[in-house]
């Protein structure tokens, strides 16, 4: 079996779990696998990663979640090594593999440059306005935020969770979308954001949805940046910044 025919495979597998198995069932539809990818494809060109390594470890980086959570990096990378017996692999491949999947969360230091390169395509994810949707979404579903009622401490909560995992990022890329997407917002945004993102992550609403139900909680610039991460222009329209 050829690489490319592997990675559909791989792929199915991770959309599978991803939105099957993790919350039971709730993130079904969204689309942050296929973003996470794309941002890791992006960094690995520039960078000249090993570009099946990297996608495959982008693919599999929340295999971890339906056992509860992804922030240990010894279980991550015991789970992604069971899946990754089914395929053709050669056993330097599945360590590669699992070392992206391993400490993407920011829990271990990664050990290559294809690591490096899916923490950091993660941890895009989680900047901005779209990493309070994304880190409350999770939160509310492993019941660290009530639904009904958002304290200080939680708007606290996510907004440092933010911060740790920024200052986590590994490539000079990275560092640099990240500085882009990191668009204002004060905590009284932020706790109407929080809010209305932990209701709705409470029914099983998926964050793009989440996202065009914010449009009147924010700003034009707000809403015009969270509307490029979800569609993820801001890859092309900076491209040469990223050199």
């Amino acid at each position: 079996m050829n690489k490319n025919d592997t990675l559909k495979k791989i792929k199915q597998l991770a959309i599978r779990i991803d939105h099957d198995s993790a919350f039971a069932g709730k993130s079904k539809g969204n689309k942050h696998l296929l973003r996470v990818v794309k941002i890791a494809d992006f960094i690995a060109k520039k960078t000249k990663a090993d570009k099946f390594i990297t996608a495959a470890g982008a693919f599999l980086h929340d295999t971890a979640l339906p056992s509860g959570d992804d922030y240990d990096y010894l279980k991550n990378r015991k789970i992604v090594k069971k899946l990754l017996e089914s395929f053709d692999l050669t056993e330097s491949e599945s360590d590669h593999i699992a070392e992206c999947v391993a400490c993407h969360e920011g829990t271990g230091v990664p050990k290559s440059l294809e690591a490096m390169i899916v923490h950091d395509a993660d941890v895009i994810e989680k900047m901005g306005l779209l990493g309070v949707i994304r880190h409350t979404w999770k939160m509310t579903n492993l019941k660290k935020i009530n639904h009904k009622v958002v304290k200080d401490e939680d708007v606290t909560m996510v907004l440092d969770h933010i911060a740790w995992r920024e200052k986590k990022l590994q490539t000079p890329i990275a560092k640099k979308i990240a500085k882009y997407l990191n668009v204002s917002v004060d905590r009284e945004t932020a706790k109407k954001v929080i809010l209305l993102t932990a209701r709705l992550a409470f029914e099983g609403v998926i964050t793009e949805k989440i996202a065009l139900a914010l449009n009147k909680e924010l700003k034009n610039t707000q809403n015009k940046r969270l509307k490029e991460q979800l569609n993820l222009s801001y890859l092309a329209k900076q491209n040469n910044n990223y050199n």
